[in-house]
């Protein structure tokens, strides 16, 4: 559960970054970059942008959700401290739903779909990349699908993949989801050894 926890990437996460970088460096010339700031996005988008593209603009609003007393445990750890909250949290059924000290899914979901209505608006009929956690993504379809903001695990992107979206006048449509195809060749690479 790393929430705000601010984790470096692992030697796995740079290779994907990489990969992720090799795939998308031909469309970043003309597009906005966005990140997430803790490093495990913000690297990656600093990676994308000195490939080509503009300067990566941070925002604390596309953050993973914020867990709280229970941000950068382990999951075991806290299914064996808070054994009743991890099944309340399973249930999925309670936006109000919020680890000790941190955010609801209600706030959650309102802060994702602020950021992106607010980068959207700044950046209209323009292609912008945002780099952020799987969290968000699933937030931001979340809601597009109208599902609850208590069902985190719908729309549960890997790492490295790619969500596209078109947003018009405050309404998105989803185009793309867990694009992993610049992924299979690390992945078979991974597996041989």
């Amino acid at each position: 559960m790393n929430g705000w926890t601010d984790a470096p990437l692992s030697p796995r996460g740079e290779l994907e970054a990489a990969l992720l970088r090799e795939r998308l460096s031909a469309e970043l010339a003309d597009a906005a970059v966005y990140a997430s700031p803790l490093q495990r996005a913000r690297v990656v988008a600093e990676g994308l942008a000195a490939s080509g593209g503009p300067a990566v603009a941070c925002d604390r609003d596309l953050m993973e959700i914020g867990c709280g007393d229970v941000d950068g445990w382990d999951v075991e750890r806290v299914r064996r401290v808070h054994p009743i909250l991890w099944r309340r949290n399973e249930l999925q059924d309670d936006e109000d739903f919020r680890w000790p000290g941190g955010e609801s899914y209600r706030e959650f979901r309102a802060r994702c779909l602020g950021a992106v209505e607010r980068i959207a608006a700044a950046h209209a009929g323009e292609r912008v990349v945002v780099v952020t956690h799987a969290g968000v993504v699933s937030q931001v379809l979340g809601h597009l699908s109208g599902t609850s903001a208590a069902r985190w695990d719908l729309f549960r992107p890997g790492n490295a993949s790619i969500t596209t979206l078109a947003w018009t006048g405050g309404a998105g449509r989803v185009l793309g989801f867990d694009d992993r195809a610049h992924l299979v060749g690390e992945r078979r690479s991974c597996s041989s050894s």
